[in-house]
């Protein structure tokens, strides 16, 4: 009786635990990977379900920081050179919002995802940091690599998640394999931010597509 017992109290001890260990998730603020029930790095607790990647991943986690511009807001679909532009909007004096930050190991300099509305026309970009007076970069989270995707089909693209946002001129093309940098509810669907190299404009760029429009979509 005595080993029954004892048996008994360590499964009480331990079934809060069974379907908890080993069950991989990714933290939605800092990306950390772990087993935990709370990132080491920053405390955000395991999200409810507790059950995998794309559960921990759904959402972005943007900051949404007032920036004033201290100049002209010349901009691209990622943060680099390399990236296609979209144009130059506002003028010096304009406040946008900051979104998130993103290391040119290239130029050696930062560049920031901004939310703004030009022309009746809501959009996200990236600018360089230096268009900024006073941005506190730390405020922002840093833009992540949180999985790979292939399109299924021709897809129309946004300059954010979802048809409240501009529509792109250039669609992405079926069988693109691309990087995921973003996944946020869009009202009508879930939007995915993609990174691939665009052939046509022999360009990189990032778009916003809808997330039924790819295939072989995995969560790192």
């Amino acid at each position: 009786m005595k080993r029954i017992a004892a048996l008994l109290l360590v499964l009480a001890l331990l079934l809060p635990c069974l379907g908890m260990a080993d069950t991989l998730w990714y933290c939605p603020k800092c990306g950390r990977p772990n087993n935990d029930n709370f990132c080491p790095t920053d405390g955000t607790a395991r999200p409810a379900t507790g059950a995998s990647n794309a559960t921990a991943l759904t959402y972005s986690d943007y900051a949404r920081e007032p920036a004033l511009l201290n100049q002209k807001m010349a901009t691209r679909t990622g943060p680099g050179t390399l990236y296609d532009e979209p144009g130059t909007f506002l003028s010096a004096g304009t406040q946008v919002l900051a979104l998130s930050r993103a290391y040119d190991d290239r130029n050696g300099i930062w560049w920031i995802q901004v939310e703004f509305t030009s022309g009746g026309a809501r959009m996200r970009a990236y600018t360089g940091a230096k268009r900024f007076s006073n941005l506190n970069l730390s405020a922002l989270p840093q833009d992540l690599l949180m999985g790979a995707c292939t399109l299924l089909r021709s897809t129309a693209a946004y300059y954010g998640p979802g048809p409240a946002y501009s529509l792109m001129k250039n669609s992405v093309p079926a069988g693109t394999s691309a990087q995921i940098y973003g996944l946020e509810s869009g009202g009508d669907d879930d939007y995915l931010l993609v990174e691939f190299y665009d052939a046509f404009q022999g360009c990189s760029r990032r778009a916003w597509v809808p997330l039924g429009s790819v295939s072989s979509c995995t969560f790192y």
